[in-house]
């Protein structure tokens, strides 16, 4: 059986029971992992969920954001998920974003830095090292894998360096294997196997039989990104300037129909998985063949309810898994 995870988001505004029915039928269908990503929810939290609702698939944070959680706090949240799951969680680390941290009033600073920072006092603090009050924290039974969210190459390669594994999104198999070549290039200077170090990617999937409707989908739904500025400049490099500018420019006008528009179809196919089941297939082994461990699907609805399109794929993608 093919590795291959699914990403199912409490940020599609689903009851939290319907979340962890999907959850459920996520196992049922034969997945090897669920990833939750976060924005308004607490990812932590939802993992211990579909720790008590599973018992097979890897359960992994996609990613939660480490300016919100003081270190060792996370430690905790994350030594009673992998109780819970015994042994089966990925706690996923990532940055967020600068807006987005902006608009809290927390000031980003070095990134890079602060993960690095970050890092050192997990992976201390999981191995019995931190005190609090003359109190050490509980240490997991499992080791606890981390991977970090790597949009740029240097969080790749600091991936190589001091990560089990790296989560990549939104980028083409051909910068999927560039980021792995630079974790690897990394881990041997630092004695480290390559083969020990995972790479994920995350695969938006537009699925539909109509090519049109599904393209109008993958440009309204990547149009998001587009105004993020990370996501922009990368997407620019990518080959995709202009529509990167254009992108841009609609945001600042808060034109969400021009954002859309800017998303040309080569950019959405570059990006995502779009249209018929088997054109969808053959644009997932293209990323298994530049190096992907483990894909992970990330539904997206065509015209329907999130939890249809969650369901839908699964019975898709259950045919190759």
């Amino acid at each position: 059986m093919a590795n291959l995870g699914f990403s199912l988001s409490p940020m599609s505004g689903i009851p939290y029971p319907e979340f962890f029915t999907l959850v459920r039928e996520t196992e049922d269908a034969g997945m090897s992992g669920i990833f939750v990503p976060e924005a308004n929810n607490d990812a932590l939290m939802c993992c211990y969920g579909i720790a008590h609702t599973t018992k097979r698939v890897q359960i992994g944070t996609w990613i939660v954001n480490i300016y919100l959680r003081e270190p060792t706090l996370c430690c905790a949240a994350a030594e009673m998920v992998q109780e819970a799951s015994d042994g089966r969680f990925i706690l996923g680390l990532g940055v967020s974003h600068r807006p987005a941290l902006e608009a809290r009033g927390i000031d980003m600073g070095n990134a890079r830095d602060r993960l690095r920072r970050d890092t050192r006092v997990i992976r201390d603090t999981l191995g019995g090292k931190t005190e609090m009050f003359g109190m050490k924290f509980r240490q997991p039974k499992k080791p606890i894998p981390i991977y970090y969210a790597a949009l740029a190459l240097e969080t790749s390669r600091l991936g190589g360096e001091l990560a089990d594994g790296l989560m990549l999104y939104l980028c083409t198999p051909e910068r999927m294997r560039k980021s792995i070549d630079a974790a690897h290039e990394t881990a041997r200077k630092h004695n480290r196997k390559p083969s020990d170090i995972a790479m994920t990617v995350g695969l938006p999937v537009f699925m539909h039989n109509d090519l049109k409707r599904a393209y109008a989908a993958a440009q309204r739904g990547l149009a998001f990104y587009m105004a993020l500025p990370f996501y922009n400049r990368l997407l620019a490099r990518s080959g995709f300037e202009a529509a990167a500018n254009a992108a841009m420019e609609a945001a600042k006008r808060r034109d969400m129909a021009g954002m859309a528009a800017a998303v040309t179809e080569p950019m959405a196919d570059a990006l995502a998985l779009i249209g018929p089941e088997s054109r969808c297939f053959e644009r997932l082994e293209q990323y298994r063949k530049q190096g992907a461990d483990l894909p992970i699907i990330v539904p997206n609805p065509v015209e329907e309810e999130y939890s249809s399109a969650v369901r839908r794929l699964l019975k898709a993608f259950a045919k190759i898994n």
